[in-house]
């Protein structure tokens, strides 16, 4: 079913209902509401969705399935279809997520999805509800503006009622860019070779990346990725290894070893960053022969504040198995769900008044450091991680802050 038929049935059967699109909802204050959470649960990311699922599950405990005076049931959806290996979110697995919780007059928030992708097929349906949805992960720029730069214009594609309802607590793409620029010159890079793969994300991430590096003094090149099977030469700069050129890939598409050896311009020893879009076994095993690195919206569990630490331990004690990155994403994403149920007060099973709650959001302390949500929708925290590839795995090398 094509996107604008899917809004159309999803607007048709809300007024069934009973009027589930008013600022009431049709939920009666004092009783039950519910929030659905919607993560990859089978393939490759199922790793970060069990985490993220399993942390919202203790910060709903921490709350004693409360908040404020109502009750709060969590319905946890698995956004993949495929089997073993395979599974992928699906766009249609993503969107049936979504209309469920959008059919559920009690439903007054969404926390997902992990990826960008599956959040461009949820958002339109929960946003059409008036359903607060908030993602620890999706940090692609096009859910909150329509381009890179925009302002505070609505991006009506993902966000069609031309009101805001999604946000996340994870830096966005443009800060991920923006701090490995920070990274880069502080490592001293004189010249940044930019290579992306001619995708979205890549183009957000060449101009933020190339914009920030340049700011900073460092002289940018923009190349396209060389098609695979292209051989590139490698030769030996008379300048000292601290001068050599920084190649940057912008990509999300894995290249290939013989691909990254051009990124870097067939000249020896170059340095190479990427960003979190390779932090995957496919992409490490690309990565792993350079040296590389990283950098990751989500800073790594080591950098957490006290109170994050403390979320370590409560997870570790509770399930029996360290968290990864994004285990303190989703914690947070329950958690100022909840709180911004909490702060609506009387209104609290009203979804806009929830929605608005949730953007008032201001020095908001949490497991993640001191934030609060912006016009557009984004967190202001500005922390982040750069890691450097050794021996095939990721390992933490330095934190990063994006530059406002």
């Amino acid at each position: 079913m094509k996107r604008g038929a899917v809004i159309l049935a999803t607007v048709a059967l809300a007024a069934t209902l009973g009027g589930c699109f008013s600022s009431g909802s049709g939920i009666q204050s004092g009783e039950r509401v519910d929030i659905y959470v919607s993560m990859p649960l089978h393939g490759p990311e199922a790793g970060n969705g069990r985490d993220v699922v399993d942390a919202a599950r203790l910060a709903l405990a921490d709350a004693n399935g409360m908040a404020g005076r109502l009750r709060i049931r969590a319905i946890y959806m698995d956004d993949t279809s495929g089997h073993g290996a395979g599974a992928r979110w699906s766009p249609a697995a993503a969107a049936a997520n979504a209309r469920r919780a959008s059919q559920d007059s009690a439903a007054i928030a969404y926390i997902g999805d992990f990826d960008s992708g599956a959040t461009r097929f949820s958002l339109p349906i929960t946003n059409e509800a008036h359903i607060l949805q908030v993602s620890p992960a999706s940090s692609a720029i096009d859910l909150v503006q329509p381009f890179l730069g925009a302002g505070d214009q609505i991006p009506d594609q993902v966000q069609p009622t031309g009101q805001r309802t999604f946000g996340r607590v994870i830096p966005s793409d443009e800060a991920q860019a923006n701090a490995g620029a920070a990274w880069a010159k502080r490592l001293g890079v004189a010249t940044a070779r930019v290579v992306g793969d001619g995708g979205s994300f890549s183009r957000v991430m060449e101009t933020a990346f190339g914009e920030q590096a340049r700011q900073s003094g460092i002289k940018v090149q923009r190349a396209k990725l060389t098609p695979p099977g292209t051989v590139c030469g490698l030769s030996s700069p008379a300048e000292p290894a601290s001068k050599r050129p920084l190649g940057y890939y912008a990509g999300a598409e894995v290249p290939t070893q013989r691909q990254l050896a051009c990124i870097t311009n067939g000249i020896a020893d170059t340095r190479l960053m990427a960003t979190d879009a390779l932090v995957n076994p496919a992409g490490i095993r690309a990565l792993a022969p350079s040296s590389a690195l990283v950098t990751s919206a989500a800073q790594d569990p080591s950098q957490l504040p006290a109170s994050g630490q403390r979320f370590l331990r409560a997870f570790r004690e509770r399930y029996h198995r360290a968290p990864g990155r994004y285990a303190a994403y989703g914690y947070e994403a329950m958690a100022v769900v909840l709180d911004s149920i909490r702060r609506a007060g009387d209104s609290g099973a009203s979804r806009d008044s929830v929605v608005s709650s949730f953007f008032d959001t201001t020095n908001r302390h949490s497991v993640l450091g001191r934030y609060s949500i912006d016009d557009v929708g984004d967190t202001t925290l500005n922390q982040l991680a750069g890691y450097r590839i050794v021996n095939g795995r990721p390992v933490f090398a330095t934190a990063l802050t994006a530059p406002r």
